[in-house]
């Protein structure tokens, strides 16, 4: 075989295995991920080259305002999806309180919106609560089978948001999550470790028990099981990491991790004043995701010393 046609022949491969790579990238399953900029989703956006598969649209409030139905209808009209993972939330707890109406507009009016191009288009909606929509007072863990009785405005936002999916005549499911954290944006791992590296004692509430969830895991979660048959089975989802803690337990472990000398004073949620009611007992029972989706879950100090090497740039 001459030179020539091994040429030809390496052009023809070439030309095959580029219509080849476009045809599997049409098929892709494709979804938007709104609130691109905020901790979610950014998690997502951390996360989302391990997932080849799926074409991912990332979305800030300058792009994509779930809160302006207008500029809603231009993107959905200009881009073909499969689904929607909403990570755009109003989640300052404390700020809600004095600004409900915001609270209401993004976590309500906003699901309203997201619900009705759904409809309309036949997409899926992935959607993320809280544990906050619990009054803490349950001795024992809650399901997702567990009456909501929120005791503050971020949690009857959210509650009113799974209240809506429910009805809504497209294929979703919600993440409930509690005491997030991630390395980016502003949540409690970032602030304590901030303060215990500079040596600064730390007074932490130790009456409040939960289950951590670490962003970028709960990103892997979603993405790697939301193309599954099964997946949309349940409307509702609780989803946490191994172990449960409370907020002083979580601070002292930072302080052990960092060798630091400061000192992490405990406190009653009474001695710590916060504009927002938060539940004493807020532990997720995970069984249903765990058996449904054959889940493995993190041990919560093992996402702490990932995330914690992540925040200093050791991964």
């Amino acid at each position: 075989m001459n030179g020539f046609n091994l040429k030809k022949i390496k052009i023809i491969l070439n030309w095959q295995i580029y219509h080849y790579l476009i045809l599997i990238k049409i098929c892709m399953p494709s979804y938007l991920v709104t609130g691109a900029e905020g901790q979610l989703g950014k998690c997502f956006k951390k996360v989302a080259n391990e997932f080849p598969i799926h074409k991912l649209i990332f979305a800030s409030k300058n792009k994509v305002d779930i809160t302006r139905p207008k500029t809603l209808k231009i993107f959905f009209d200009d881009h073909p999806l499969d689904g929607i993972i909403n990570c755009a939330a109003y989640t300052q707890v404390d700020q809600a309180e004095e600004s409900p109406e915001k609270a209401y507009q993004i976590n309500v009016d906003g699901i309203k919106n997201l619900i009705a191009f759904a409809e309309e288009k036949t997409l899926s909606i992935v959607n993320f609560s809280t544990d906050y929509i619990f009054d803490g007072t349950s001795k024992s863990n809650y399901s997702e089978d567990h009456t909501p009785n929120p005791l503050n405005i971020y949690g009857k936002t959210k509650y009113k948001a799974e209240i809506l999916l429910k009805n809504a005549k497209c294929i979703n499911t919600t993440f409930r999550v509690s005491w997030m954290f991630s390395p980016f944006g502003s949540n409690f791992v970032k602030t304590a470790l901030n303060n215990i590296n500079k040596k600064r004692n730390l007074c932490v509430v130790d009456d409040q028990k939960g289950r951590l969830t670490y962003g970028i895991d709960l990103a892997r979660v979603v993405l790697s099981n939301i193309d599954q048959n099964h997946f949309f089975d349940y409307d509702c989802y609780n989803y946490a990491l191994m172990g449960e803690t409370t907020w002083f337990d979580l601070a002292k472990k930072i302080k052990l991790i960092k060798k630091s000398n400061c000192e992490i004073i405990p406190c009653s949620s009474k001695q710590y004043f916060t504009r927002a009611l938060r539940p004493k007992n807020s532990i997720l029972d995970t069984s249903r995701i765990e058996t449904h989706l054959s889940l493995k879950i993190l041990d919560w100090t093992s996402a702490l010393d990932d995330c914690l090497n992540r925040i200093e740039g050791k991964i």
